[in-house]
């Protein structure tokens, strides 16, 4: 049994189960509707297509990729019938990104990237890469979770479970965090979690995972941009017309940004 095909494609259907929101598409939208409309526009990491399709599906061209070819397969299902919007595999650290008009980084992809480099130089790389795939004038769009007091979020103990449900295999199963700590001084969380999953023949599989994440603060994302070639234009605070304070003042909100190539 190919246990990696299992888990993989479990997680990628029961993912796109639970992350159904549209608050962020529609804000997104709203904010391309304020800026000349852009020709080209590229989706880093676009999963199973919850963002770029509905781009698409606006009338905007296009094109996403993602390294996980089992979300892909579920984004390019959701393409058909849409000639404007192109999906391939790439790793957004090692591949070249072409040239577009606007850049999408959003669904948290700035703290979720993963990457055989050190976690905050391959944050630092996104905006990198992001200006080389704009000329000057270029727009892009950064959407993630901004933490007041990333101690009391990401250190936990115990077991907590989510992602709870059953793919189109039969495969049922559950995402397990067995708990976390962050590392104040290095900005770092780390931890450990597990899938315990069961195929529709019955048999069980246990697939262990140890991560590790960097939770910038704004400032630093700020300076990423700065360093990069990019205005900050606008920011946005949970997905409102309401701008960024200069530090959060809850415990976690989202933090949306539009830059400018310079």
């Amino acid at each position: 049994m190919n246990q990696n095909f299992y888990a993989r494609h479990w997680y990628a259907d029961v993912y796109e189960q639970f992350e159904t929101q549209t608050n962020d598409i529609d804000f997104l939208l709203e904010v391309l509707k304020s800026i000349d409309k852009p020709e080209s526009i590229l989706e880093v990491a676009c999963g199973g297509g919850r963002i770029c399709v509905p781009l698409a599906q606006a009338g905007y061209n296009v094109s996403g990729f993602d390294s996980d070819e089992y979300m892909l397969l579920r984004c390019i299902k959701k393409a058909k019938g849409l000639p404007n919007l192109r999906i391939y595999q790439a790793d957004a650290l090692k591949e070249d990104w072409g040239k577009h008009d606007a850049i999408i980084i959003a669904g948290n992809f700035l703290i979720n990237i993963e990457g055989d480099m050190d976690y905050k130089a391959a944050q630092k790389m996104l905006f990198a890469k992001a200006s080389e795939a704009l000329d000057a004038g270029g727009w892009l769009y950064l959407d993630f979770d901004l933490y007041a007091n990333p101690q009391t979020v990401f250190t936990s103990t115990g077991k907590r479970y989510y992602f709870d449900g059953t793919d189109e295999l039969g495969t049922t199963g559950r995402t397990v965090s067995c708990g976390s700590v962050y590392d104040g001084a290095t900005q770092i969380c780390a931890g450990c979690s597990h899938l315990e999953l069961k195929t529709a023949s019955g048999e069980s599989i246990i697939v262990p995972r140890n991560w590790y994440k960097h939770i910038p603060t704004l400032p630093q994302v700020f300076t990423w941009l700065d360093e990069a070639g990019f205005d900050t234009f606008k920011t946005y605070r949970n997905y409102s017309a309401e701008p960024l304070p200069d530090s959060p003042d809850d415990k976690l909100w989202r933090a949306s940004i539009l830059a400018r190539k310079r």
